[in-house]
């Protein structure tokens, strides 16, 4: 079984996280004392100062490491900070970036139709993921509020929330689970008693990606959970990288 990490970082952020992975060769080592082969990663700087500096970070710092996949962020097309959407996409395809994060609560924008609809129409047609972190939002709520929001528009994007809460959140991410196909959420704190194996009894385990969350959560937990949760090995090794690979896979850049 692959562990490939959909929710890791690296970089100096204005906290202090609970671990330390300075740069991509810390976070390797961490990698390597998990057991955990890849990751799909990004630098702190996409989201604590400008994708315009850490999309160029992450990419210098995964560059001829195929451990390590970038990532990159979003901003609005039209103040033009990474180009329009067409220059956009073709950065992309030649930095090797195959997921997207956004942040709007922290760069103040708009993630809808407005603002972003012309690069998430082509996200939907290319089948490029989508990452929203959970803590970035003013509450859960307001998570999945925007998650449906853009699914409505946009209802084939593969979009993914990271790092939920560990109290459980199943009531707010299994309605939009079934209605929209490629809705998931990463594992980095999903430690609801019995929460896996009844969401792959329900809805398949095609839905979650294996994240840690590191370096501001341990690797060790999330790890613990899946290697522990009881479901047939062909669903935790959906879960720990088959369903994330197979989603880089059919990028089409």
């Amino acid at each position: 079984m692959e562990l490939f990490d959909c929710n890791c970082w690296f970089g100096v952020p204005r906290k202090p996280p609970l671990a330390r992975a300075e740069t991509a060769g810390d976070l390797l080592r961490e990698m390597e004392r998990g057991g955990i082969a890849r990751a799909l990663v990004r630098n702190v700087a996409i989201s604590e100062e400008s994708p315009e500096v850490g999309n160029a970070l992450t990419a210098d710092a995964t560059m001829g490491d195929d451990r390590l996949e970038p990532a990159w962020g979003i901003l609005p097309p039209q103040t033009g900070e990474l180009g329009d959407v067409d220059e956009f996409l073709e950065a992309m395809r030649q930095a090797g970036v195959r997921a997207l994060w956004a942040y709007p609560s922290a760069h103040r924008y708009l993630l809808n139709a407005t603002t972003m609809g012309g690069l998430l129409e082509e996200m939907v047609a290319r089948g490029i993921p989508l990452f929203i972190h959970r803590r970035e939002m003013p509450g859960n709520l307001a998570t999945y509020e925007l998650a449906e929001s853009v699914l409505a528009d946009f209802p084939d994007l593969r979009l993914v929330v990271a790092g939920h809460g560990s109290w459980g959140e199943d009531r707010l991410f299994r309605p939009l689970m079934t209605r929209y196909p490629h809705f998931a959420v990463d594992t980095s704190r999903y430690e609801l008693d019995g929460g896996i194996e009844e969401l792959c009894r329900t809805l398949g385990p095609d839905r979650l990606l294996f994240g840690s969350g590191f370096p501001e959560t341990p690797m060790g937990g999330s790890i613990l959970t899946l290697l522990h949760a009881d479901i047939p090995d062909e669903h935790r090794e959906l879960i720990a990288g088959g369903n994330l690979r197979r989603i880089l896979e059919e990028v089409r850049l």
